[in-house]
């Protein structure tokens, strides 16, 4: 995931709207193998993120609450799934259980001049 100078997110090279990021990468970390351009598995599945110097605070933050919601989103379909209740109302070993099972790697790169489309 990439953030140029002029705001504009690029996930694997293509343009993408941050309101698509969220869905997109459950897909990329819920993938289980489906697709080869995708996760192997939530276990293994490790977002990169990196913007441009000129990319706007405001705009980082956006990706990084969405990406945030992403992995929150999976703990809670999971935890209803496996203990029928929000991950948030699990107790401690339960919440465990799931973060194992999707454990929130998300690796940020040092920003550099990436560019944009001027």
């Amino acid at each position: 995931v990439l953030i140029n100078s002029n705001n504009q997110l690029l996930v694997e090279g293509e343009l993408m709207d941050i309101s698509q990021l969220k869905e997109g990468a459950k897909r990329f970390i819920n993938n289980n193998g489906v697709r080869e351009d995708l996760s192997e598995n939530p276990e293994k599945a490790i977002i990169s993120l990196q913007n441009d110097r000129g990319t706007a605070y405001k705009t980082y933050i956006r990706v990084q609450n969405e990406l945030a919601s992403a992995y929150n989103e999976l703990r809670n379909e999971s935890a209803l799934e496996k203990f029928g209740e929000r991950f948030i109302d699990l107790n401690k070993s339960q919440q465990k259980e799931i973060k194992k099972l999707f454990p929130q790697k998300i690796s940020e790169a040092e920003p550099k001049n990436i560019g944009g489309d001027s």
